[in-house]
């Protein structure tokens, strides 16, 4: 007999620990603080102890606990929906949020920045823009839009292939949406609608932070190259992968389609191979919520049940929803035991003072040695500090090369294969596209090698640090690697902008258009004559051929206006080719020009941060054993009477603080035996 399934911790059961936990830790935190000074001499007492109040140390693990509970209420499972032209990508984002005109649907690639759709009390859009002078760590302003206004904000000229506005950063939009408010957000991204040249870089760097891959094919035809050449791609880049083929309304063959689709992905992508497929009309879809809003309930059922939506959000909800919700209900838990364990460590070393344990005072004075040996200039942290980021710096570096290099490559086949009217009309869009995701690759690598950097110099102090584990890990600024954590802890390394950033619209220039002034007397007898010779040496012969005299004639004016035209269309090619071929070397320059500077000056100035903030954590540290080696001595000279009700205090304490810990216990048993908690469960 199968056991039963173990009752799955709720979300609200975690987020009431987490605010149980987080009040503990303050009130503990504030009783320290009290305690230090009445026993600190005013002139060793520290600044943020002198009024009683918790240090910032003291603080940092509620800070953590309180964000990532808050995380876990307003956090998202992120869908990433990617799709070619005319596929039905944003027609099927519209049916999934119910709103049918919410992001336009003539032209998949109109899509020129990051689009956000999320779950809100109240519909709203707002735009997120940036001023040519904002410094680049200046947050975008926000401004509201009406929700019909987001393809003015978020969308490319059809003319130009540029965005309509250069200033917009992102739009995010807010909808009262049950899908949404399961816990899940649609993500569009700059020319997702097509996975050619730098559309498909885009979309694959932003997969980087996706949950889930949203796939949209229809019913026409199968897979094509680019796009299983895409999910190759992918196949690292997110861990699911849903398929939805749009269009079964219209193409009767869609099975067939399907199972043929399944054949290429095996052959080409195995990874995805597995994935599900969800056939869907956004026809009946669309249909549906008219018939609901009329007041047809009946009508708007069936339309719903042929639309094939149904068993497609039913899936995201239980397998992303819910994994994401699962992923952040642990991550609280998780941060609740790491700051459990600081003051619970501190007070069981406490109580082995007031039990006056001998040898408690060689322990603290071995720590304080070890302290001492992390602040020389030759210190291991500080040489490993300097070598990895001057490794992260070259790193970072050869990567840009190379991706410099990419966009070259891809950008010149566009120029060397397409007619000349596709080439001025798509190639400045393109090229944007490619070049913003270059950003994004070199965002997603400088964040990756400054989290590796972080950890390898923490792990340099944490060594040192372990010759004084029992005294020297109790307090908050020297915690070992159990918990991940260490001195510097409360850097934030890895912010929440962009590492590097580029404006796009004050870097890239325009592409410039040349031209060819080939009208008038001269302008025609440059093109005409370079094919006289050639049309009347055909005429001859034709002549000859026929013995004719009016078609000689006729066969050397329509051979000369057939040479007249190629003539023109070759000029026109090797000018427009020269035009593209100009914009792109200026661009690459210019990339090449601000892009290494600012990877310099970022990695430099988060490594002198990562450095002070160490120095003052070792500093604090140091404070907090000469604290505990004083107030170890103090014991030693209390009474017993003294001894006795300090005692009973720090067990009392003890017991609170276990009986949290051993919650936090079991409710991380509670969600591993599960697998996955009920998000909407309260």
């Amino acid at each position: 007999m199968t056991p039963p399934r173990p009752e799955a911790p709720s979300r609200a059961r975690v987020l009431d620990f987490a605010a149980r936990t987080a009040e503990l830790l303050e009130r503990a935190a504030r009783a320290r603080a009290a305690e230090a000074a009445d026993t600190d001499p005013p002139a060793d007492r520290p600044a943020d102890r002198a009024a009683g109040t918790p240090s910032d140390g003291d603080g940092d693990g509620v800070r953590r606990l309180r964000d990532e509970a808050a995380r876990a209420v307003d956090g998202a499972a992120t869908l990433v929906v990617v799709g070619e032209k005319k596929r039905g990508k944003s027609s099927t984002i519209n049916s999934l949020v119910g709103v049918p005109d919410l992001l336009p649907v003539d032209a998949d690639v109109a899509t020129g920045v990051h689009i956000v759709v999320r779950y809100g009390e109240h519909p709203r859009a707002v735009a997120h823009l940036r001023s040519e002078g904002d410094a680049p760590e200046a947050p975008p302003r926000a401004e509201p839009i009406p929700l019909e206004g987001i393809a003015e904000y978020a969308a490319v000229d059809p003319r130009t292939g540029r965005p309509r506005r250069l200033d917009v950063h992102h739009v995010e939009v807010e909808l009262p949406v049950p899908l949404l408010d399961s816990g899940l957000e649609l993500v569009d991204t700059p020319g997702v609608g097509g996975l050619v040249g730098g559309h498909a870089e885009l979309a694959l760097a932003a997969l980087e932070n996706a949950d889930a891959l949203v796939f949209v094919v229809d019913g026409s035809s199968e897979l094509t190259r680019s796009e299983l050449e895409f999910l190759g791609r992918a196949t690292e880049r997110t861990a699911e992968t849903v398929f939805v083929l749009t269009k079964t309304d219209s193409y009767d063959a869609w099975p067939t389609v399907v199972e043929r689709n399944r054949e290429l992905l095996a052959r080409h992508a195995p990874r995805h191979a597995e994935a599900p497929w969800f056939p869907v009309s956004n026809r009946a879809r669309r249909d549906a919520v008219a018939a609901a809003d009329a007041g047809e309930l009946q009508e708007a059922a069936e339309l719903l049940e042929e639309s094939g939506f149904e068993p497609l959000e039913a899936l995201l909800r239980r397998r992303i929803a819910a994994r994401a919700a699962e992923l952040r209900l642990a991550n609280v838990v998780h941060v609740a035991l790491a700051a459990l364990g600081v003051p619970l460590a501190e007070q069981e070393l406490r109580l082995r003072s007031l039990q006056q344990e001998p040898g408690l005072a060689a322990e603290v004075e071995r720590a304080e040695e070890a302290l001492r040996l992390l602040q020389p200039e030759s210190a291991q942290w500080r040489r490993a500090l300097t070598t990895g980021s001057r490794d992260l710096k070259n790193t970072l570096q050869l990567g840009f090369r190379r991706s410099l290099n990419d966009v070259r490559r891809v950008a010149e086949e566009k120029i060397a294969t397409s007619e000349p009217a596709a080439l001025a009309e798509e190639f400045p869009a393109e090229l944007e596209a490619q070049v913003e995701a270059v950003w994004l690759q070199l965002d997603n690598a400088a964040r990756r090698g400054l989290a590796v950097l972080e950890e390898r110099v923490r792990r340099e102090c944490s060594t040192v640090l372990d010759a004084g584990k029992a005294a020297g890990k109790a307090d908050g600024s020297a915690r070992g690697s159990a918990d991940g954590s260490g001195p510097g802890t409360e850097l934030a390394l890895v912010e929440d902008g962009a590492v590097i950033r580029a404006e796009r619209g004050t870097l890239l220039p325009e592409m410039v258009h040349s031209t060819h002034r080939d009208g008038g007397p001269l302008g025609m007898l440059e093109n005409v004559m370079p094919s006289v010779g050639t049309a009347a040496t055909f005429g001859t012969v034709i002549g000859l051929l026929t013995s004719s005299v009016l078609l000689p004639a006729v066969a050397s004016y329509a051979m000369l206006a057939v040479l007249t035209r190629r003539r023109r269309q070759r000029a026109e090619l090797g000018r427009v080719r020269g035009d593209a071929t100009r914009h792109l070397n200026r661009v690459l320059t210019e990339l090449s020009t601000e892009i290494p500077a600012q990877i310099t000056d970022h990695v430099d100035g988060l490594a002198d941060r990562l450095g002070l903030a160490l120095d003052r954590a070792i500093a604090d540290e140091r404070l907090r054993l000469e604290r505990r080696l004083a107030e170890h001595r103090r014991n030693l000279a209390a009474s017993a009477a003294e001894l006795a009700a300090a005692r009973d205090r720090t067990r009392r304490r003890i017991g609170a603080l276990t009986t949290l810990r051993d919650e936090a216990l079991a409710l991380a048993h509670g969600l591993a035996a599960t697998g996955r908690p009920d998000p909407d469960r309260s």
